[in-house]
């Protein structure tokens, strides 16, 4: 079994970073296209409210997908640098579970997910449960959750922390 097209969720955390790290590893094993994927948490088209109309205006998310698009910039840069051949990068807007699990894979032919075990949204775990959980539940591919570092080891670390990569 070979992996051809490899999603990676980064959300500036931690746990998305190591799984960032195994991600490339696997994309090298394998010769795959590695795809980074940033989720900006938003409405994915514009709607309207209960009278019919107040469209959501995108333009609100623009700084912060210009950001992610950076942030995304360095990672291609040091997948690239790990010799990973082709590497691709994506910032949308929408739910993070849907978007990861989803809407991403079934458009991008993706048949392995790697996601970090948990993430920054701390709140949204404790309402509605994890992306990592529903990501397993609800993808059309394989998924492997990243727990651990490169070495194998867990980390002790501070749960929604934005490390520098």
């Amino acid at each position: 079994m070979s992996y051809q097209k490899i999603l990676v969720g980064i959300d500036g955390s931690t746990q998305s970073d190591m799984a960032f790290n195994k991600a490339v590893e696997v994309a090298l094993q394998n010769n795959a296209q590695l795809n980074l994927l940033s989720v900006i948490n938003g409405e994915r088209y514009p709607s309207t409210g209960p009278s019919g109309y107040g469209f959501v205006d995108h333009s609100i998310y623009e700084s912060v997908v210009e950001e992610m698009k950076k942030r995304l910039g360095t990672y291609q840069t040091k997948a690239e640098h790990a010799g990973v051949k082709d590497v691709k990068t994506d910032v949308v807007i929408g739910n993070a579970k849907l978007e990861l699990a989803e809407h991403y894979p079934s458009t991008h032919d993706i048949d392995l997910i790697v996601i970090g075990a948990t993430g920054l949204n701390v709140v949204g775990r404790l309402i509605v449960g994890s992306t990592a959980a529903y990501t397993i539940r609800e993808a059309p591919c394989d998924v492997t959750v990243v727990k651990t570092d490169m070495q194998n080891k867990k980390l002790n670390i501070k749960k929604d922390s934005y490390p520098e990569i």
